[in-house]
């Protein structure tokens, strides 16, 4: 089964995580963010980021809105309704991972299976070519020389990155930019997290994956929304009151459902759950913390424009985040 694969090939390795250099005990969370904003506030910029909000007199009514609103909210609720729009993995991943797991397998193996999705070997190709996978910008023509070049870290990332781009990078005719900066805005979480995790003693590649899919809820009620609003007549004035709310009331347990659907390691889903309600951070797991930290850091980082100077540097200073951060994301975000 497809969940047996995702288990095999995400979960641990068995080799002990990498173990953290004794460090400074970085300040809490509360005490780095109120120096900078709140949590709520910086979450608040992140989305004015993402949607700008409808023209002043031109906005669609809540009373025209609250009927798709509900009915959304309602059907995403159900259980039969999540399963029927919840993103799917393709096809050819179960392969793909009971061959990543094949100590005999070899970079033939890999490359004879992403040939099969044309899509996923663009996507492949792609991101190895990017300044985020390929930061000595050496060429990469064919996706033979990719695996050779990524090796299998390197190709669990990009291959996890492959797969969930088309998933969160949709396309609706409102907000059309909104899947682009969210995909880019998942991929800086992900990187984020992968370059923490050391700190904490968690394997990269789990935090890395966990950044990745903690957006998955968003883009699940955007699209849902989408859907909706097509049936309103007036409705290419919507602001992003018509879109945020219902996000942050639901968008993280969302994620968190659908990583359990798809089987995901406990660590991952336990990370996930633990954003629907954060009351204090130091509560965290670690990779509960990790992705805390990377999701708040990365908002500021898409939302620079509406924060004072120096706020990034200032928070990852603030909470003893790794040196280099900023440039990693500033990379990361130039050709993804």
């Amino acid at each position: 089964m497809l969940s047996n694969f995702l288990r095999r090939w995400f979960g641990a390795s068995g080799d002990p995580p990498p173990r953290a250099d004794k460090q400074e005990r970085p300040r809490d969370a509360a005490a780095a963010t109120t120096e900078l904003a709140t949590p709520a506030i910086i979450t608040a910029r992140f989305y004015d980021s993402l949607m700008p909000a409808a023209p002043a007199g031109h906005a669609v009514s809540g009373a025209a809105q609250r009927p798709a609103l509900d009915t959304v909210r309602q059907s995403l609720s159900q259980p039969q309704a999540l399963a029927r729009v919840a993103p799917h993995l393709p096809a050819v991943i179960p392969r793909l991972l009971r061959s990543l797991r094949d100590s005999g397998a070899s970079a033939r193996d890999y490359v004879a299976i992403i040939h099969e999705d044309p899509a996923l070997s663009a996507a492949v190709l792609r991101l190895a070519n990017s300044a985020h996978f390929n930061p000595l910008e050496k060429p990469v023509d064919n996706t033979a020389t990719a695996v050779v070049k990524l090796g299998t870290s390197g190709l669990r990332t990009v291959l996890s990155a492959a797969v969930m781009q088309p998933i969160i990078q949709r396309r609706c005719r409102y907000f059309s930019q909104f899947g682009e900066k969210l995909w880019r805005h998942s991929l800086a979480c992900a990187l984020a997290c992968q370059l923490i995790a050391p700190r904490h003693q968690v394997e990269p590649f789990i935090a890395y994956l966990t950044g990745l899919l903690h957006d998955v809820g968003k883009i699940t009620v955007f699209s849902e929304l989408c859907k909706e609003y097509a049936l309103i007549d007036d409705a290419e004035a919507l602001g992003r009151d018509a879109f945020v709310p219902l996000m942050q009331d639901i968008s993280a347990q969302l994620s968190y459902q659908i990583a359990r659907a798809w089987e995901m390691p406990e660590s991952i889903c336990s990370a996930l759950r633990e954003q629907i309600d954060v009351q204090s951070p130091q509560r965290l797991s670690a990779c509960g913390l990790i992705l805390y930290q990377a999701n708040l850091v990365t908002e500021v980082f898409a939302a620079t424009e509406l924060h004072p100077p120096a706020s990034l540097e200032n928070l990852c200073r603030a909470w003893g985040l790794p040196p280099g951060l900023v440039d990693a994301l500033g990379r990361v975000s130039t050709d993804i």
